[in-house]
């Protein structure tokens, strides 16, 4: 096509040289000369072309380039406007025609030299194959011969040719820098040889460009015969890419329009610039990138008819001979190659038909040969036939079997495999197929210490051995031994539609067999597994509306099939690590199972079975397990930490596979500690529990274990969760002792609060809890039941003990605590504040105690070592109820100086013995008389305030004397009291009658109205201060103590109903 106009070009700029030539012959000088001249000049180019000739300007001179007479043309154009369009399709800026003055005074034209410059030359055809281009005016038997002429130089400089062919999807653009031709037309044939320099713009075919900017370099001899309408080149060539390409053969007018060609083009290339124009364009993108110093001996043929519409039959051979080949990533080599490949566009002259066959081709390595025979058919949808036999390395390998796909570094492969299939098609680009179209491979294949990459899921592969057998989609895979990503593996199995699974071109593959790995991940490996692109749907499936799918929990993505025994040292889960886990694992279309599950986790045996939903499964039933766990001695704390934990990850991010999985899951878990070692130094022994869950409700029927203390305990409980979290939850506690230590309780209990309270932990006295945010958000609410046939708290010690608490949100409740102590019953209600402030839990609490012997009651006192009555010095029971408030410390016990309280109390059979401040009082009576001391039935209040005891009053009617007793008394020995006495009763009264009176229980008599009153003072640990006659001082001391009454009631609101106990 570019011989065809560029000829016609010539002939039309060589006959204006002739007419302008003939026409200085017969008018040479003259102004009508001229004229004349023109007017020849114009009829001679309407009778050699159809084309609209533009307007244009002629000018002569004699002097410019003497002894030889110059003709110029400027601005002559050439327009087709065939098919109703002007297209213009010829310019020339300038044609300089240079004539010999003597031949023409002689009558003879001779034209030395003719030069064309800023000349455009263009075709175009449309889409629909209409064309527009430079043509002669042609007879019913041919075009015209022209004039015979010489031209001994023809010379061109700035010639752009443009042609283009949109229905062809083709292009053509060049500049022709500089050219020196020598053209000759006689006897019917035109001659035409020479050299040009210029540049290749651009040269593109249907699929896509094959060249662009590159400097060329040509020589020329051509001829062309008008007889035959034939052009032939022989002798010719051009350099491309600094090697040197020839060009001969013949181009023939066809009747039918267009050329019939028979050329051929012989030479050598670099290979990196050939190879991709040998294959298709889904493997051309792999080796675009590649490099190489080698030079490939390429013999390119054009034979048929090639016009507007048309395409030649064409082939191409490429030879290689030891040449090298590599990629920028190092990871895909081949150094040394030898091979005859023959590329045809076959009969069709089209895509489809195209062949490419390899007739002959080894790649040498350092580990053996590999022969590769080949054929690749149809380059729309390129279908492969080959085998491949030998020994190679992996880089070499890489190069060949599925490029792009892997990376080869390292190791060596030894196949012999026979494929047929289409091709895989780059990532992203799948296309609908048949099943049995995907490409298939019988044969063998052994890897042996193979380093690869996966670039597109980032992988790397090393140390893989594997005897691979191949049936079509059926490959095993024997002795299969390697690492991925640092996790190293182990295996044998059977795997169906692997490849095409991973190259996205099969919905499912199926995998069975047994699987051995140190470590594995659970996210890396889903993305390991995942397929390589989304596969393709019909039309139909694309249109359907999507259903909305729940969250994949299947942690496996879609379409993979599995029956596996699986074993693993460790498994790396979100916030977890799993060890020794043995299973077999089943994955299909609907579910996921895990069958004759062991592992162990945070030390303890696991076993039993599990099962989720798989991602493509259609009303998928919730995730399911029965499990049974062990541990031998576990942390408490390392267990609350395990099982409060949360993955660190990004707040925006979604909730992990597995955690999802199991906030959904139903099913039932059994489990037994051998030893659970508590925070404060005790442990629980033998734990068993089960727990039940069923949609967002989880049940412990029960949970026994042996408690610290020698102790038994039972539970059982029931929470609600909601959206991941604990909505609300209830527990019953039960613990049994034969002796308790309630302190010691109280300290463990409180120990098993999480890490992350606020402040200490607290419990209720006597059996309390640990704090956490879950009491003190309201979500949990606990009751706790304890029994003990012996117990102790601090220095109080009783018997048949039982309590009952629940736990509220802030706050402890203690329903019930009740025991034997002191002779008599002992029972207690009231509420601990369970967040501590500064390190103090605030408890408010109503004591009841009955027939408390008051020997055992002071000789608590004395343990506790308040200066008080020692238990050698009373006698008597006591009925009292009170209200207190106090805190408890980090200890869990109360102290005097953080209490105060209201006492109501009756004492019964009351004596005092040995009092010595009492013995100094009534001295004057005498010791026999005043050391034992024998009272009636006595009933009064108490207030507390902080160690020191109110006595509003308190009257005594004893066998000595009325007493009325009122004032302070401090737990540290310091007092100031006012007794009320009457002398003459202890002086003259009958002590034997009055103390058989008391002892038989007969109603008193009236107290005498007339008391003197003495105040008794002491300092601590010291001695007693006796002050006679004090009548108006205790009268201003009992206005003072009501105050104080009063004052300590309005600032701690004691309940002097003593509601809590009714």
């Amino acid at each position: 096509m570019v011989l065809k106009h560029f000829r016609k070009a010539a002939l039309l700029a060589l006959l204006l040289g002739a007419a302008v030539g003939a026409a200085v012959w017969l008018l040479l000088g003259t102004r009508a000369g001229r004229q004349q001249l023109e007017q020849q000049l114009r009829e001679q180019l309407r009778q050699s072309t159809a084309l609209v000739v533009s307007p244009y300007e002629v000018r002569f001179s004699a002097w410019q380039h003497f002894p030889h007479f110059t003709a110029t043309v400027r601005g002559l154009a050439l327009t087709d406007t065939a098919h109703g369009q002007a297209r213009e399709v010829l310019q020339i800026g300038q044609a300089d025609l240079r004539l010999h003055a003597l031949a023409l005074l002689r009558g003879q034209v001779q034209v030395r030299r003719l030069h064309l410059a800023n000349v455009v030359l263009r075709s175009y055809v449309d889409s629909a194959g209409r064309s527009w281009a430079v043509r002669g005016r042609g007879t019913q038997s041919g075009p015209a011969e022209p004039l015979p002429f010489e031209l001994k130089i023809l010379h061109l400089s700035n010639v752009r040719l443009q042609f283009r062919n949109d229905y062809k999807r083709s292009a053509f653009a060049a500049v022709v820098h500089n050219a020196q031709l020598q053209a000759r037309q006689a006897t019917g044939v035109l001659q035409l040889q020479g050299q040009l320099a210029g540049n290749l713009e651009q040269l593109r075919t249907r699929r896509g460009t094959v060249l662009a900017r590159q400097p060329v370099r040509a020589w020329v001899r051509y001829q062309y015969s008008f007889a035959r309408r034939q052009g032939t080149l022989e002798k010719s060539g051009f350099t491309l890419h600094g090697d040197t390409l020839h060009v001969a053969g013949t181009h023939t007018a066809h009747r039918l329009g267009g050329q019939r060609l028979h050329i051929s083009i012989q030479g050598k290339q670099p290979l990196s610039r050939v190879l991709p124009r040998m294959l298709p364009h889904s493997l051309g993108a792999y080796v675009a990138e590649a490099r190489s110093p080698s030079k490939a001996h390429i013999e390119h043929r054009l034979q048929g008819v090639s016009g507007p519409t048309t395409w030649p039959r064409s082939t191409t051979r490429l030879q290689l001979r030891n040449a090298q080949l590599s990629w920028p990533d190092s990871a895909r080599r081949i150094r040394r190659w030898n091979m005859l490949a023959v590329l045809d566009n076959g009969p069709a002259h089209h895509p489809r038909t195209t062949t490419l066959r390899l007739e002959h081709c080894r790649i040498f390595s350092s580990v053996g040969e590999l022969d590769v025979q080949l054929t690749l058919r149809d380059f729309r949808r390129p279908y492969l036939v080959g085998r491949l036999r030998g020994r190679t390395d992996l880089p070499a390998l890489a190069a060949l079997v599925a490029p792009g796909f892997w990376q080869g570094r390292a190791g060596s492969a030894e196949l012999d495999v026979a494929l047929r299939g289409l091709l895989p098609p780059p990532p992203g680009q799948l296309r609908p197929r048949l099943s049995a179209e995907n490409l298939q491979a019988r044969g063998t294949v052994v890897l042996r210490n193979a380093a690869f990459r996966l670039p597109d899921r980032n992988a790397e592969v090393r140390r893989l051995n594997v005897h691979l057998r191949m049936q079509d989609s059926v490959w095993q895979l024997g002795n299969l031994a390697g690492e991925v990503d640092g996790m190293r593996f182990r295996a044998t199995a059977t795997a169906t539609h692997l490849l095409d699974y991973f190259t996205g071109l099969s919905a499912t593959t199926h995998v069975t067999g047994r699987f051995a790995l140190d470590e594995l991940r659970i996210a890396r490996l889903r993305e390991l597994l995942r397929p390589a692109a989304p596969r393709a749907s019909s039309p139909a499936r694309a249109a359907a509306p999507r259903r909305t799918a729940p969250a994949d929990t299947s942690l496996l993505p879609p379409g993979l099939r599995l029956n596996i025994e699986l074993s693993c040292q460790r498994l790396l889960l979100p916030a977890d690590t799993v060890y020794r886990l043995a299973t077999v694992l089943q994955h299909d279309r609907r579910r996921t199972w895990l069958r004759n599950l062991t592992a162990q986790v945070w030390g303890g045996q696991v076993r039993g079975q599990a099962s989720w939903p798989a991602a493509e499964a259609h009303r998928p039933a919730p995730p399911g397990f029965r499990l049974d766990v062990r541990f031998g001695t576990l942390s408490y704390q390392r267990a609350v930490h395990l099982l409060t934990a949360k993955p660190k990850r990004h707040s925006a991010a979604p909730a992990t596979a597995l955690s999802e999985m199991l906030l959904a899951a139903n099913g039932q878990a059994t489990c037994y500690i051998t030893t659970l070692k508590l925070p404060a130094n005790g442990q629980v022994q033998n734990l068993r529990l089960q727990v039940l869950k069923t949609g967002n409700t989880l049940r412990m029927p029960y949970l026994l274990f042996g408690a610290p203390g020698g102790g038994v305990g039972r539970a059982n409980a029931t929470a609600r969760l909601s959206g991941g979290a604990l909505a609300a939850a209830n527990a019953n506690l039960e613990l049994r002792y034969r002796t308790l230590d309630v302190q010691r309780l109280l300290l463990q209990l409180a120990s098993l609060a999480p890490d992350e309270a606020p402040q200490a932990p607290v419990s209720v006295k006597p059996n309390g809890n640990g704090t956490s945010r879950m009491l003190t958000d309201g979500r949990l609410s606990a009751r706790l039941r304890v029994r003990a046939e012996q117990v102790q708290y601090g220095v109080l010690t009783g018997t048949n003990f039982r309590a009952l608490s629940t736990l509220q949100p802030g706050t402890a409740r203690l329903e019930e605590c009740a025991l034997n102590a002191f002779g008599g019953q002992f029972r207690l209600r009231g509420r601990l504040q369970t967040t501590a402030v500064q390190g103090l839990h605030p408890l408010h609490a109503q004591l009841d105690l009955r027939n408390v012997a008051l020997p055992q009651l002071f000789r608590l006192a004395d343990a506790l070592q308040f200066d008080v009555l020692g238990s050698q010095n009373i006698r008597g029971t006591l009925h009292c109820n009170a209200d207190v408030r106090t805190t408890l410390d980090a200890n869990f016990l109360p102290a005097a100086a953080r209490t105060v309280g209201y006492a109501r109390a009756d004492v019964n059979h009351l004596e005092l013995l040995n009092i010595a401040a009492l013995e100094e009082a009534f001295k004057l009576a005498g010791a026999r008389r005043t050391s034992h001391l024998v009272f009636e039935p006595v009933s009064s209040r108490f207030f507390f305030d902080r160690g020191t005891v109110l006595i509003p009053s308190l009257h005594l009617n004893s066998n000595l004397t009325d007493l009325d007793v009122s004032g302070f008394y401090n737990l540290g020995g310091q007092a100031n009291l006012y007794l009320g006495l009457s002398p003459l009763q202890a002086l003259l009264g009958n002590n034997t009658k009055r103390v058989g009176r008391i002892l038989r229980d007969e109603p008193a008599r009236r107290p005498g109205r007339s008391l003197t009153y003495v105040n008794l003072r002491r300092a601590p640990r010291g001695r007693n201060n006796l002050r006679l006659f004090k009548g108006h001082a205790k009268r201003q001391q009992q206005t003072l103590l009501q105050q104080q009454c009063r004052q300590l009631l309005l600032t701690h609101p004691l309940d002097t109903t003593l509601n809590l106990l009714q």
